[in-house]
């Protein structure tokens, strides 16, 4: 491992023209070249504007209070914020015993932030520049909102209805990807002058043989890929390809094969879920409109790159070893960040023009961000994670120039800081090696109803890349693929059971994830009714790191003075 600060100049640049910056940069070959990251560094900005303005949850635009913990109030606003946000990181469908769940969870958050304070945990300097962080985001939020989110319309009945339908169906769908809009326009003539979609798909791949199987993705659902592919996805008719697509990966056209309608849609189904359809028609409007806006802001700021500073950077972040949750395919959880210490934090990734004078986001800056960004982004594309994280410098400074330091601001700094407080001590709490009792995972397995179930157990291998050509190129040439996962539940790997569950087996099918690109190859499925003295093994596996945050917050709610307006709850989810 090297230290950034022997590539690259180590001050910091403040007010220097363009010229001065370029000619301060050593004209060092960098280590190594990696194509598909660098090749289009000048498209740097086009490519992060594309996946939208990650914005904080907003104002409170329903103030009610739903429920009261201690005297702090959980409006219903920021009910439905979280509740939502939950839905769409999960995947979930919106019902009764979700909404209960999650109202529940809420609960025992605050409660467990409160808990976390009065051990004076929260005074670390790592969690004061976590705060630091949050308060920044929130001012980013609050531009975006004023500037852009505010002018957005509610959506029309027509409209959820629509979304609602497609949300209960899925499409088969194939497609080409590419990394320039040359590409994909070259490509797309071609399809109009008559060739077919998968004999261009051969020439896209690079495939030497027939390949039935080149570009297919298989069914997708509407809320489970990229914004701006779902959307083209759905507006097809079978047999009909798409206007070239830009995506957060690249760009796309996409082939629709085949619709897989759900029999049965009901007016009733349809009320119950039209609140949550209404708030994930909105959020992703301001990802696909919300793009354009930052895209424009962006490039405003005139930036330019320092590739060497960056192609410096990558070799270090790069070079740290996986973890064991990153090596598994959990690509959420947070990687090591030792490689900030090897970094000059003064050296300059990028200059930008802002208010009229040239200024410098440094390798400071950017470790200063990175705990807030994609993780996979990070090792793998980490030029565009590095224009994300500009573009949260970018957007903070602009609500801060604006003085939103307003009465919302303070409150959404207040309730994101007190889930920060509750996650930090549930991982405390997860830490603790316990005894279980015998009687509570018992208890566990009565009310989890696991006697009446029907359990998959799953063996499948599994390879995930930042993009799908990536990740088809590594299917067909990598014998042992890196993710094994044998004999599992499905409730035991989250991060892959929407997507296992129904492939078959002995075949290889090709998935867009919420961050990634997957090819899975499921080896064997078995559905079995689970036992307990049988499986009492996995029950106490999977409960023994929740037991002492179950053991607490018991405590807690018996001290704890609670108020929850039910009849309120029945009202938010039917209107």
């Amino acid at each position: 491992m090297f230290r950034l600060i022997s590539l690259i100049v180590p001050r910091r640049l403040t007010s220097a023209s363009s010229s001065d910056v370029t000619k301060g940069y050593p004209q060092k070959q960098p280590l190594r070249q990696r194509p598909a990251l660098f090749g289009c560094l000048a498209l740097l900005f086009l490519f992060v504007a594309g996946c939208g303005a990650d914005s904080g949850p907003g104002p409170d635009r329903d103030p009610r209070t739903l429920a009261t913990v201690d005297g702090f109030d959980v409006s219903v606003s920021w009910f439905e914020q979280t509740y939502i946000d939950f839905l769409v990181r999960s995947g979930s469908n919106d019902s009764e015993v979700a909404r209960t769940a999650h109202l529940e969870q809420l609960i025992d958050a605050l409660l467990l932030s409160r808990h976390y304070s009065t051990l004076d945990r929260d005074t670390t300097q790592a969690f004061r520049e976590e705060v630091r962080r949050i308060e920044a985001e929130e001012l980013g939020s609050r531009f975006f909102e004023t500037a852009f989110l505010d002018t957005m319309t509610a959506p029309t009945d027509v409209q959820l209805r629509q979304a609602y339908i497609r949300d209960q169906s899925r499409r088969v769908v194939r497609h080409l990807y590419f990394t320039s809009s040359q590409q994909v326009e070259e490509s797309y003539a071609r399809l109009q002058s008559g060739v077919p979609f998968l004999e261009e798909a051969q020439y896209v791949y690079e495939l030497s043989e027939s390949d039935s199987m080149a570009g297919f993705l298989g069914p997708i659902g509407f809320y489970s890929v990229d914004d701006a592919f779902a959307e083209a996805a759905f507006s097809l008719e079978p047999g009909a390809f798409s206007e070239p697509v830009r995506s957060r990966y690249g760009y796309h056209i996409i082939l629709l094969e085949n619709i897989i309608q759900e029999p049965l849609l009901t007016e009733s189904a349809y009320l119950t879920r039209r609140s949550g359809l209404s708030s994930q028609y909105r959020q992703r409007r301001r990802r696909l409109e919300g793009g354009v806006f930052v895209r424009t802001f962006m490039n405003q700021l005139n930036v330019e790159v320092n590739t060497p500073a960056i192609e410096a950077l990558d070799e270090l972040i790069t070079s740290m070893d996986p973890t064991l949750y990153e090596a598994a395919g959990q690509i959420d959880i947070q990687m090591d960040t030792g490689w900030k210490q090897d970094i000059e934090p003064s050296t300059p990734l990028l200059t930008f023009d802002w208010d009229g004078e040239r200024e410098a986001f440094t390798a400071g800056d950017y470790a200063f961000w990175f705990d807030a960004l994609p993780q996979r982004e990070a090792r793998e594309r980490t030029a565009a994670s590095v224009g994300r994280a500009l573009r949260n410098e970018a957007l903070a400074r602009a609500g801060e120039e604006e003085k939103l330091r307003d009465g919302e601001w303070e409150t959404e700094v207040d309730r994101r800081v007190r889930l920060e407080r509750a996650r930090l001590m549930r991982e405390d709490l997860r830490m603790e090696d316990v005894e279980i009792n015998t009687s509570l995972v018992r208890q566990a397995f009565d009310r989890l109803g696991w006697a009446n179930r029907r359990m998959a157990i799953l063996s499948f291998d599994a390879i995930t890349a930042v993009s799908s050509d990536a990740v088809q190129r590594a299917a067909a040439l990598t014998e042992e693929w890196p993710v094994q996962i044998r004999e599992a539940t499905l409730e035991s790997i989250p991060e892959w059971s929407p997507y296992v569950a129904s492939v078959p087996v002995d075949s290889v099918v090709f998935v867009g994830r919420r961050n990634d690109w997957a090819a899975i190859r499921v080896l064997d499925r078995q559905r079995i009714q689970p036992n307990w003295v049988r499986d009492q093994e996995e029950i106490v596996r999977r409960l023994r790191p929740f037991v002492a945050e179950y053991e607490l917050v018991k405590q807690l709610r018996e001290r704890a003075r609670i108020e929850i307006d039910r009849d309120l709850m029945r009202d938010i989810a039917t209107f």
